[in-house]
């Protein structure tokens, strides 16, 4: 067991209250996941004198700090679109991997039980949501029907809503009696559906494409259920969701079908949410067949394409975009095919610890493995359709999630070979 020296042993509160903060304040107040994950660094700078990594450590350490190794060098090398900002988010990837080694070290329960504060986030990005879409002021110049936080446009605002629902229906019961426990499955309850509503209030169609998934997830994690029977009350699930959404007007109805027209009118009119997608995804892929081995540095894609669109090689209506709204995309784009990989494996080394545990007999290591799969997958899918990691909020929430989880069963597995 790697054990805390009495000394070190009090700092493990107050890295217990920045998980629990982060987690409620990392999407409702702008500034938190920055003020918190920092808070955590310096909390675990003690502890890691002594801290011993193995494999997963390590392997997670790697992956999440390469990107930032990459931007250095690229700095380094003096790239031409390459700035210092461009330090910011894949920092907050690094600090949140050194933070792996210390709270590995704490408790796997009080760990779990800080993860609480996800539930409070989620009730907070639901205020946000109907305050910013009810109370002009607090639109901060954005379509007043579109919510948001202020400091998170309404894609990641709403996406990150329907992840926090999530996290909060998975979060571990630690009632003493039946009545208590009851109780609190209602509060996780509440969570996901304050997620849930928070992502409707950001009229944005991502935050329920990563719907479906996150169910699979939590079905495989909460439930002993078999794969068949899984697939069959998901498409019970999804037939009447969409069935009421549909047979309605609502907000969700409407962008659903401004989406398939987007489609329908796509060789007529680029100029459109889905149409300006496929022509960033294109100039993307020109980017990167163009630069394949080290891209054109990171947040290099918005000089790029002004570059391009001056030699006529790109359409003059992307020229505002800062990034190509595609997740893997933005990495081939900044680093080329290396950052393809990257960017991978950014989500595919947290999944391969995360996804076997999924079903396991204890029950903390199988919150840790549903939490860590909701983030992993969740942020996966939506990154499909847009880019996250040049935020430093959003690269700071997934980084942070993905290693706090991480953390709970590194330490639970400690504790039981302990035994």
């Amino acid at each position: 067991m790697n054990e805390l020296k009495p000394w070190q042993s009090r700092l493990q509160w107050p890295l217990l209250l920045c998980v629990f903060l982060f987690g409620v304040t990392g999407m409702t107040m702008k500034g938190g996941a920055n003020i918190f994950l920092f808070l955590m660094t310096l909390f675990s700078l003690p502890l890691l004198k002594d801290a011993r990594g193995d494999r997963w450590t390590w392997a997670l350490f790697i992956v999440l700090s390469a990107s930032l190794l990459v931007t250095v060098l690229q700095l380094a090398a003096g790239m031409s679109f390459v700035g210092h900002k461009a330090l910011d988010a894949p920092t907050r990837f690094f600090l949140a991997a050194l933070c792996l080694f210390a709270l590995k070290r704490l408790p796997a329960r009080r760990l779990a039980t800080a993860c609480w504060g996800v539930w409070l986030g989620a009730l907070g990005v639901m205020v946000w949501g109907y305050v910013s879409t009810h109370v002009a002021v607090y639109a901060y110049g954005l379509d007043v029907t579109r919510g948001w936080n202020q400091f998170s446009n309404p894609i990641p605002f709403g996406v990150f809503s329907v992840m926090l629902g999530f996290l909060s229906l998975s979060l571990p019961i630690v009632g003493w009696t039946d009545l208590s426990r009851k109780l609190q499955w209602l509060l996780c309850i509440g969570g996901l559906l304050a997620g849930l509503l928070a992502g409707y209030y950001s009229g944005s169609r991502a935050p329920f494409l990563i719907v479906p998934p996150l169910l699979i997830v939590m079905m495989l994690g909460v439930t002993r259920w078999r794969i068949g029977r899984i697939f069959v009350m998901l498409a019970v699930i999804l037939a009447a969701t969409a069935s009421s959404v549909m047979i309605t007007p609502n907000k969700l109805h409407s962008r659903i079908d401004e989406g398939l027209n987007d489609l329908r009118v796509y060789k007529q009119n680029q100029n459109t949410s889905m149409g300006l997608r496929l022509e960033m995804w294109r100039v993307a892929r020109d980017i990167i067949a163009d630069h394949p081995l080290t891209g054109v540095g990171k947040q290099g894609y918005y000089d790029e394409v002004n570059a391009r669109i001056k030699q006529g090689k790109a359409p003059v209506i992307i020229n505002a975009a800062p990034h190509p709204h595609g997740e893997l995309l933005n990495f081939g784009v900044e680093m080329g095919l290396p950052g393809l990989i990257l960017g991978l494996l950014i989500f595919a080394v947290p999944a391969a610890l995360f996804f076997p545990l999924l079903r396991a007999d204890d029950a903390l290591l199988r919150f840790a493995a549903t939490g860590g799969s909701i983030v992993v997958v969740g942020q996966f899918v939506a990154g499909l359709m847009d880019t996250y990691f040049w935020i430093v909020s959003q690269t700071a929430f997934y980084g942070t999630f993905v290693v706090v989880f991480a953390a709970i069963i590194l330490a639970r597995r400690q504790e039981l070979a302990g035994r």
